[in-house]
């Protein structure tokens, strides 16, 4: 008897407080927003669609269009890959060919010591002076010795033949430094047939710098060549002023057959000219 209205007043309480909040729940007016929970789903989804889809679809155009330009103009892999046959092909093609030709036979000497400081020379490595010495004197003759010509004789064929020696010296460093640069060339041509466009002005500056080396060797050899016109020259103008020094025939000073020629007409003249006032 005594837990009825126990349970009674537990009832009542519960009844008393939840009352409010069905009364609250029967005058709250309904909304479409609350009365569809998955319409605030909706709401969102429109919004990031419509509000910040315009600009993401530019953006996805924009990128679209510079892929295009990339792989159209700056990068045609297609017509990258054709340029990087072709020269493989070209490359293949000539560079055989060049080497066979390049490696033809062109010396000529016959006698033995001729043969022997052409092969010197032309041997494909760099040789100094002192190494030709001896195959250069066995051609062209020792020095002159004090007791067998005047100290002029001396002075022009010894700097004649340091002349001549330095150009041989020289010729055999220009073939040297030609396969040397051959060989380089070679290589910027291989990395060519496979070179990114990124790098194709790397590949180019390289072949300058090889292009400026090589003018710069031909410009040493133009240097040697002018140095023995003007050893030639002097030994001309020096066998001229000793013939006014000392009137000989023309033939004892070492020039050439046309100076000689020249001399020796110049100094038939100057002496025949008395006698024939006197025959007058």
């Amino acid at each position: 008897m005594s837990s009825s209205p126990t349970k009674t007043t537990f009832f009542r309480r519960l009844a008393f407080a939840a009352a409010p909040l069905v009364v609250l729940l029967s005058v709250w007016p309904a909304t479409r927003a609350h009365a569809d929970i998955f319409s605030v789903f909706t709401n969102l989804f429109n919004t990031v669609t419509n509000t910040l889809g315009g600009p993401s679809s530019a953006i996805d155009s924009a990128s679209s269009q510079q892929l295009q330009f990339l792989t159209n103009t700056i990068y045609p892999q297609s017509l990258i890959d054709q340029l990087h046959s072709s020269i493989s092909t070209t490359s293949t093609t000539y560079r055989p060919w060049m080497t066979s030709v390049m490696a033809l036979p062109t010396n000529s000497a016959t006698a033995a010591s001729s043969r022997q400081l052409e092969s010197a020379t032309r041997g494909g490595s760099s040789v100094p002076p002192s190494q030709l010495q001896t195959s250069f004197q066995s051609t062209y003759g020792p020095p002159v010795s004090t007791k067998g010509a005047s100290p002029f004789t001396q002075t022009v064929t010894d700097m004649s033949d340091s002349q001549a020696l330095d150009v041989f010296s020289l010729t055999s460093a220009s073939d040297f430094t030609a396969s040397t640069l051959i060989s380089q060339s070679h290589m910027v041509e291989d990395s060519g047939a496979a070179i990114a466009p990124g790098n194709a002005d790397h590949a180019a500056l390289q072949a300058k710098a090889l292009e400026l080396y090589s003018a710069a060797i031909r410009h040493k050899l133009l240097a040697a060549n002018l140095r023995l016109e003007s050893v030639e020259l002097a030994n001309t103008t020096g066998a001229i002023k000793q013939q006014m020094v000392h009137p000989v025939p023309a033939s004892t000073y070492l020039v050439s057959g046309s100076s000689a020629s020249i001399t020796a007409g110049t100094s038939g003249s100057a002496n025949n000219q008395p006698s024939t006032q006197t025959a007058k």
